[in-house]
């Protein structure tokens, strides 16, 4: 398990009508901040961490990867970067550096709150 905290809300990122969260380490630019949550990792995730089946908590509410990019293991890693998608089309195509995750509302996170990401 890997264990993250959010450091900072975007202004644009948690609008209700779009069903993605964007999270994002400290290196995010500026020009990114605002859409993104900030988050901070007690530990960096290995490489090929998460997977098809792999858990996310987001303060206490638990969710599961559907479907993963084939670039977003390689983000995440070095960037902390993943885009999650909650409100998809079942025949959607996975984006390279994004996840779809069940079920499909979004959670709402403040700063402060924790996520979690179990393999």
């Amino acid at each position: 398990m890997v264990k993250s905290k959010v450091i900072e809300i975007g202004e644009l990122s948690t609008f209700e009508d779009e069903p993605v969260i964007i999270l994002f380490n400290n290196t995010a630019p500026i020009g990114l901040r605002e859409v993104c949550i900030i988050h901070e990792f007690e530990e960096t995730p290995p490489k090929d961490f998460l997977k098809k089946g792999s858990k996310m908590i987001f303060a206490g509410e638990e969710y599961t990867i559907e479907q993963i990019g084939h670039v977003a293991n390689d983000t995440f890693h070095e960037l902390g970067h993943i885009s999650l998608y909650f409100d998809y089309d079942e025949e959607s195509e996975v984006l390279p550096g994004s996840a779809f995750l069940s079920p499909k509302n979004k959670p709402i996170l403040k700063e402060g709150d924790s996520i979690e990401f179990i393999a």
